[in-house]
């Protein structure tokens, strides 16, 4: 079993990579503002194959653009290779339906946002783009542990969870899938120094007008701290009812550790003055975390 699929292993870490790679770059090409580096052309750039007119915006969009339909064909080759080999296995082949179905609609949705022109409609569109490649990546995570877990010979005595817990588990998902939303929004609408550089309040206004930069920073605040509070509970919650799933309690523990290093990164991105490192960590922290949330979700038997 080991041997018979060792190449699938490569090819899926090697997805994972590539998908951590698509999240990372489009975060940059926002924060550096780079996304009309190519015009309104897609999927060619500047309306040619090889732009004549080179800026640094443009290698970044285009680049971007590059290295997203290469991990898509990627996700591709790694969904039909396990819907072939693991076409019994129901969990295998929904995560592989999800890798490619979100990468594809986050693709498309990006060639959308190039010709958008409205600016409320394409923030909105973008944060949306991110969202998508989020739950891509998750998902070529979650495959990822899945095939591991086929292939050991040895697995451990699982238990179930109780159906109620389960649906509070993705109610929790959907809440953090929007407030990351809401987070995508506060890059896109340029909203991330609209508070300067007040922390945790937005200077002397509790709630500023939604209509503002600031309300849309300062809404993001409270929700990412209610997700903060949110994910406490359910630590507390998994600690005494299920006392006896090491791994679920060690899961629970790591996702407390995560969403509070999500809020000290959150701070470090507004003092730093939203600077390019800091926001990418900030990525990178809420990307682990909300795989480490859909892992839990998906997973009904716990040793």
């Amino acid at each position: 079993m080991h041997k018979q699929y060792r190449y699938l292993r490569v090819l899926t870490w090697l997805t994972v990579f590539g998908a951590y790679l698509m999240l990372i770059h489009g975060s940059i090409v926002t924060i550096t503002e780079s996304g009309q580096g190519c015009g309104n052309s897609w999927p060619v750039c500047q309306g040619q194959l090889i732009p004549s007119n080179v800026s640094v915006a443009t290698v970044i969009e285009y680049s971007h653009r590059i290295v997203s339909g290469g991990v898509g064909f990627l996700i591709l080759f790694l969904a039909v290779w396990c819907w072939i080999s693991f076409w019994k296995e129901k969990k295998i082949r929904w995560l592989a339906f999800y890798s490619l179905f979100f990468v594809v609609l986050q693709g498309a949705l990006g060639a959308l946002t190039v010709v958008f022109q409205g600016e409320f409609e394409r923030n909105a569109a973008l944060a949306l783009h991110f969202g998508f490649s989020l739950v891509s990546f998750a998902s070529v995570v979650l495959l990822n542990i899945e095939l591991t877990r086929r292939m050991k010979e040895n697995q451990p005595t699982r238990f179930p969870v109780g159906k109620k817990f389960s649906i509070l588990l993705w109610l929790y998902v959907i809440y953090t899938y929007i407030v990351v939303y809401s987070g995508a929004l506060v890059r896109h609408a340029d909203a991330t120094m609209a508070c300067g550089y007040h922390v945790p309040l937005c200077g002397p206004q509790l709630l500023p007008s939604l209509s503002t930069p600031a309300g849309i920073q300062v809404l993001h605040r409270y929700a990412a701290f209610s997700l903060w509070i949110l994910m406490l509970v359910l630590l507390f919650v998994i600690l005494v009812k299920y006392q006896d799933r090491k791994q679920l309690k060690n899961t629970a523990w790591l996702g407390f550790i995560l969403i509070s290093l999500q809020a000290v990164s959150g701070i470090i991105v507004v003092l730093s003055g939203g600077q390019l490192l800091a926001a990418l960590l900030h990525t990178t922290i809420i990307s682990l975390f909300f795989t480490v949330l859909l892992f839990m979700a998906t997973s009904k038997k716990w040793s």
